[in-house]
């Protein structure tokens, strides 16, 4: 594919605004708002802003409700750069509705909202930062104080938030929730007053566009997320770095919606640095990428992280470990009483007393939302991607995390989960996340990943991979194994215990297409998806492989079809036809043909293009005689 130019994508988002009316639905149409005023600024046809849009964004803002935040980068760029093509009656509702909305967590009132989730945090401290600047000497009535003042308050705040990314990374990896950093980061590179300021925020979007370049394959991720929904996992043209992967570096969609990120960064016509274009172009034989992003709460002093100052709470309400023992007694000062919060917050600190009184052992650690250190290892070649989150908090209960996954293009994407309920909204739901979280490791093309369920989760005792036959070429089944070949690109996958399909679903056709007669005409398409094995605990084996790399098809199929699969869930090993003996367990380490592979402890990046140890603020990026540094 090539690359998309930023007039391009623009009118291209509103050809399908015309197309596809549902796209721009809700509060988030704003962005198409945005996206229609800046063509014609550039003397380009349009259309007439649909006041509708931009009023239901301010409706979400007064409201305070959920999400609010999102838009408000939308909203700063109409006053900076398209106040003479609005009415004045709207350039004033939208100050007003700025100037009034409830800019951190601890002004008066209830919260309903989230504030505090990484994502959520920078695009906060952003806005009011932003917005403070814009009216220094109004009084936000929210809490009485002046915009200078809460254009201090947001820096503080931004400040912290700009020095653990800086150091240890992102704790939503991998997910579109780098999007709506990106939008934060955006309007503070081209808008903040404070130099410093905008230059970091440059060097953290070019991190996130380093860390998106490295690990996606034809523009989507592997599937291996802090955070994920059943929509991107299933229908990989709605993430919302598919079209940023398409202007910058030509592969990925530009079809699958309304992506806001993307529309903003041709908005600002931003230019990705030329060394990480070219990794998202670079094709090599094999990519190995290793990188570690954020911290444990036990260790976290040892990094400047002290969880008993409460300057540092919200890096670990940005990771969601409200409930670890080391954070629980900052987090009870965070939210008014009354705050839905709380209620959780009381009863694990009331848990720690009983059971320090009854001298019982307790898990520190129990949120089930927790995005703590993770080692990610991503294996990429021409045809396929494979990404995996090394013993990543085994046996622990999950949220939203997607512990591994393969990608070999198109809608063919394979992985397994422990599902947290039977529908498709949930977290954890069917498909996206994990009720209880398996101990998995990846070395090069070859995956194992062990559950063990506990016996008191007395429900779905059960795990399943998706793998939706339709997206593949062939599907051939052979001595337990599952194998699949999409063009070049090649995948088995067994299960250890008995495994069948199950009957595709029309809910999830409507949950991820939101278009009953889209929904109809894929379901009525689609074979079965769910290959389904009951049991608390199993093991799945996947490798994967392709035409370059085993030759035919055939012959891949009959090499693995062959391979030895042994033990169980305790103590396992597989002799793969491409990497020999391979062992694991659920306290085994991981060992290949004899030799012990390193599964945690990572740096920062270690992979072709970049080589940085972990807790340092500077990268070095390189492809070819490209040579970028990120500061």
């Amino acid at each position: 594919m090539d690359t998309v130019s930023a007039n391009d994508y623009l009118l291209h988002v509103l050809q399908m605004s015309r197309e596809k009316t549902n796209i721009a639905s809700g509060f988030r149409g704003v962005y198409l708002e945005v996206a229609k005023l800046e063509i014609a600024r550039r003397g380009l046809q349009s259309e007439k802003p649909d006041m509708a849009r931009i009023q239901a964004a301010l409706n979400r803002i007064r409201d305070r409700d959920d999400m609010a935040d999102f838009v408000i980068p939308a909203l700063i760029r109409i006053l900076k750069e398209y106040r003479s093509m609005l009415d004045a009656s709207v350039i004033n509702e939208i100050e007003e509705t700025l100037v009034g909305f409830r800019y951190w967590l601890d002004e008066p009132g209830e919260i309903n909202a989230c504030y505090f989730t990484e994502n959520h945090q920078v695009l906060y401290h952003s806005a009011e930062i932003l917005v403070g600047e814009l009216f220094p000497d109004r009084v936000f009535p929210s809490d009485g104080h002046t915009g200078s003042w809460h254009r201090q308050h947001g820096i503080t705040f931004l400040n912290r938030w700009m020095d653990w990314r800086e150091r240890v990374g992102f704790s939503e990896w991998f997910s579109n929730y780098y999007t709506e950093d990106i939008l934060a980061l955006l309007v503070l590179h081209y808008y903040a007053e404070n130099e410093t300021i905008r230059i970091r925020s440059k060097a953290l979007i070019d991190t996130l566009l380093l860390d998106i370049a490295v690990n996606t394959f034809e523009g989507n991720w592997a599937g291996c997320q802090g955070r994920t929904y059943v929509p991107f996992l299933v229908e990989p043209a709605f993430e919302s770095i598919s079209p940023i992967c398409r202007m910058y570096w030509g592969e990925g969609s530009i079809d699958g919606g309304l992506s806001d990120c993307a529309i903003m960064l041709a908005v600002f016509e931003y230019q990705c640095p030329k060394a990480i274009a070219a990794i998202g172009r670079d094709k090599p034989a094999v990519m190995i990428n290793r990188e570690r992003m954020s911290l444990d709460v036990k260790e976290a002093s040892e990094y400047g992280v002290d969880p008993s100052d409460f300057d540092n709470i919200m890096f670990f309400w940005g990771q969601q470990t409200y409930d670890a023992r080391e954070v629980i007694q900052n987090s009870a000062r965070v939210m008014t009483p009354s705050n839905w919060m709380n209620e959780r917050i009381n009863a694990y600190l009331e848990k720690y007393t009983l059971c320090d009184t009854a001298n019982i052992p307790t898990d520190d650690d129990p949120d089930f939302t927790a995005l703590t250190q993770v080692n990610l290892y991503t294996y990429k070649t021409p045809d396929y991607i494979l990404s995996c989150a090394q013993d990543y908090r085994k046996g622990k209960p999950g949220y939203q995390q997607q512990i591994w996954g393969a990608f070999l293009g198109g809608r063919a994407r394979v992985f397994t989960n422990h599902m947290g309920s039977y529908e498709y909204r949930d977290r954890p739901n069917f498909l996206a996340g994990n009720s209880y979280m398996p101990r998995a490791c990846q070395y090069e093309n070859v995956l194992v990943c062990i559950y063990r369920i506990p016996a008191d989760h007395t429900r779905c005792l059960e795990t399943h991979a998706f793998f939706p036959k339709q997206e593949f070429d062939e599907v051939i089944e052979q001595n337990g194994w599952v194998f699949g070949r999409r063009k070049n690109a090649y995948i088995a996958l067994k299960s250890m215990n008995p495994a069948h399909w199950k009957s595709p679903d029309i809910n999830l056709f409507k949950e991820v297409y939101q278009d009953s007669t889209l929904a109809e005409e894929r379901f009525r398409q689609a074979k079965p998806m769910i290959y389904h094995a009951d049991g608390h605990a199993n093991v799945w084996v996947a490798e994967i492989g392709s035409k370059a790399q085993n030759g035919s098809f055939e012959a891949f199929v009959n090499s693995i079809a062959k391979a030895v699969v042994e033990g169980n869930s305790i103590a396992c090993s597989y002799h793969s036809p491409s990497q020999g003996w391979i062992s694991f367990g659920w306290t085994q380490p991981l060992i290949v043909n004899g030799r012990e592979i390193r599964i945690q402890g990572y740096k920062r990046y270690d992979n072709p293009y970049c080589q940085a140890e972990f807790n340092t603020r500077e990268l070095t990026v390189r492809r070819g005689s490209e040579v970028f540094g990120i500061r």
